[in-house]
């Protein structure tokens, strides 16, 4: 796929979702960032933020099914992931579940019970489901899409870390500033009423998956990802840490990035970019730093100053290139110097250095006229605290005498070589 319509292709999906959606600029970010990176989206925020509107536009945008289902506490696997239809005669049938779509939004997740979860683990992580022994995959692409309101609610319970992990990203839906909500207000029956096209096909977003798979990420920029995982898992605070998939959260999203901005080519910013929305909800902090208002997205700024920043990359790469062309085609006009030129350089050299062995020696006497000098105003001093002061500049000057002989015999080898 040419640039060009790449670059055409993202940016209608993300104008034509704001049609409906005022603002979280954010959130449509890291929603088609995980697309294009086949992983999964938790949305955490207060209802009427926007969050089941956001994932359906999105769906219908990039010409998808879209299916949601509420978090109930009664709700059954079966209700998700389908079931088989027994006649009388001994046939059955399969019903699929709304697990069978593009676009899947699981409002209030944290409303269901944990064999309820459950039943999402196999699709999120294997792109297929099980049922009675039978295996079905799902369509493509696929995406995750869950919202929770935030824990202490009615009726709410923690994620697992287990489900937990499976989500590439997990974002924050506040509620809208004074002027985006005012532009609500103003465009309610628009808002209400969504009228939005397709501006792209399920076979785009596939290619834009496999593009984004071919944009090079530097060994440097690997461990660069490993390093603030191992800090993040030794910090003193934490009582979990986050596990390889945060890595390779960070790892395809940064890739994800990279493509979306034009580059075949992570830098570490498109890292850094993601280090709250992959790392922040695969944390868990100790009790005694809770208590002390310690937040996971203060420990990961913490670790994000801390650990060194590479320098280098594919820019880097580019660079070292054109400086080791430049080299090989000075060897070469080298190599081309008649001789008489470099037997010409070499007597210079030789030149020089005698100059500067002559000009070290000369210093050499001065400070030994000087040593002579000292020691005869020493022998001269009566009084006895003449005498120990003397003594006290004595020991100075001989410190002074021998670091300046150390500094110029080092400054004379590296001439001299």
């Amino acid at each position: 796929m040419e640039q060009e319509k790449r670059h055409e292709i993202l940016s209608n999906i993300t104008t034509e979702v704001s049609k409906v959606v005022i603002g979280k600029g954010d959130i449509k970010e890291i929603l088609l960032v995980a697309l294009l990176s086949q992983g999964h989206v938790l949305i955490e925020g207060l209802p009427g933020t926007a969050k089941t509107t956001l994932a359906r536009t999105f769906a219908q945008v990039i010409g998808g099914n879209f299916k949601r289902v509420q978090g109930t506490p009664d709700m059954l696997p079966s209700d998700i992931l389908g079931f088989y239809l027994y006649r009388a005669d001994g046939s059955s049938t399969f019903m699929p579940g709304p697990i069978f779509a593009n676009v899947v939004l699981v409002d209030e997740l944290n409303r269901t019970s944990p064999r309820t979860q459950a039943a999402l683990l196999e699709a999120m992580q294997e792109q297929q489901v099980t049922i009675e022994r039978e295996t079905h995959p799902l369509e493509q692409p696929f995406i995750v899409i869950a919202s929770q309101i935030p824990y202490g609610g009615v009726g709410t319970a923690p994620l697992s870390e287990v489900q937990i992990d499976r989500f590439m990203f997990r974002t924050w839906s506040a509620f809208p500033g004074t002027e985006e909500e005012d532009q609500i207000l103003g465009n309610i029956d628009q808002v209400s009423e969504p009228h939005v096209s397709s501006v792209a096909s399920l076979a785009d977003i596939i290619q834009l998956q496999q593009e984004v798979k071919k944009v090079h990420v530097a060994d440097n920029i690997r461990y660069y990802i490993i390093d603030i995982l191992n800090s993040l898992r030794q910090h003193q605070d934490l009582l979990l840490g986050p596990s390889p998939r945060g890595g390779i959260a960070l790892f395809r999203g940064a890739r994800a990035l990279a493509s979306m901005q034009g580059r075949d080519f992570v830098i570490p910013d498109d890292v850094k970019r993601f280090l709250i929305p992959a790392l922040f909800h695969r944390l868990r902090i100790s009790a005694e730093a809770e208590m002390e208002n310690v937040t996971p997205e203060a420990i990961i700024n913490k670790v994000a100053t801390e650990v060194p920043v590479p320098k280098g990359g594919a820019a880097s790469r580019a660079r070292a290139t054109s400086r080791a062309k430049e080299a090989s085609e000075i060897a070469r006009e080298d190599q081309t110097t008649p001789a008489s030129e470099s037997d010409e350089t070499a007597r210079t050299v030789d030149e020089a250095n005698q100059e500067t062995v002559a000009e070290v020696r000369l210093l050499s006497a001065k400070v030994e006229e000087t040593l002579s000098k000292a020691r005869e105003a020493l022998a001269k001093a009566e009084h006895p605290t003449l005498k120990m002061f003397s003594d006290w500049q004595w020991v100075v000057i001989v410190c002074a005498v021998v670091v300046a002989v150390v500094m110029m015999c080092v400054g004379l080898a590296f001439l001299i070589r």
